[in-house]
């Protein structure tokens, strides 16, 4: 079984570890409107990005670290991933968007893995791509955050942002899928403020 494990980080920083959210989180003084959220929310404004990442690739008991470059367009909604081991070995080569995505390139023991391309790939888009808040999404005002929220067929999709409007998680729950995304340590970058890490369960 293929398990993706990854973290996605900004150059200059390069550290994975647990997130856990701070025991006391101060009460919202103001709130942003629910278009705020949307145009403030750094994957929905047209960039490239270029993204260094760690991770680890669990094939039974077997693991392979490997750092990675991502170059991401959030305009054209795509993605590139070169990923490489501690010796700077190639282990794969891949493009993404919201449809598909291409193997360019991979170790044969790799590419012998039953879904090693569509796995990573899939990981990769719920970072990145796929799904996006939206105008029509429930707006839940609580008291130290703000949920932009919508149901799927047997679960719901929920988008939670900082009272400054900061992205800070993407969950996804249904019948057949239980995945979340944390963006933490925002800071200014290039005119943004950009999360410096991202973890995906």
């Amino acid at each position: 079984m293929l398990r993706w494990l990854l973290c996605a980080l900004l150059p200059l920083l390069f550290a994975c570890a647990p997130i856990e959210r701070p025991a006391d989180v101060a009460q919202c003084a103001s709130r942003p409107s629910q278009q705020q959220l949307l145009d403030g929310n750094w994957l929905q404004q047209a960039a490239v990005w270029q993204l260094r990442q760690s991770a680890l690739l669990e094939f039974g008991a077997k693991r392979i670290p490997l750092e990675g470059l991502l170059r991401l367009d959030t305009a054209s909604g795509n993605a590139r991933l070169v990923a490489m081991n501690e010796m700077g070995l190639v282990l794969f080569d891949l493009e993404l968007d919201a449809q598909g995505q291409q193997l360019q390139r991979a170790l044969p023991q790799l590419r012998q893995q039953p879904g090693f391309a569509v796995g990573v790939a899939t990981s990769l888009r719920q970072m990145f791509l796929q799904p996006r808040p939206q105008v029509g999404d429930h707006l839940q005002q609580r008291s130290t955050d703000l949920r932009l929220w919508r149901l799927l067929p047997g679960g719901s999709l929920g988008f939670v942002f900082s009272c400054d409007g900061e992205l800070q998680e993407t969950r996804q729950q249904a019948d057949d899928t239980n995945w979340r995304v944390r963006y933490t340590d925002y800071q200014n970058f290039a005119g943004q403020r950009i999360p410096q890490q991202i973890v995906f369960n």
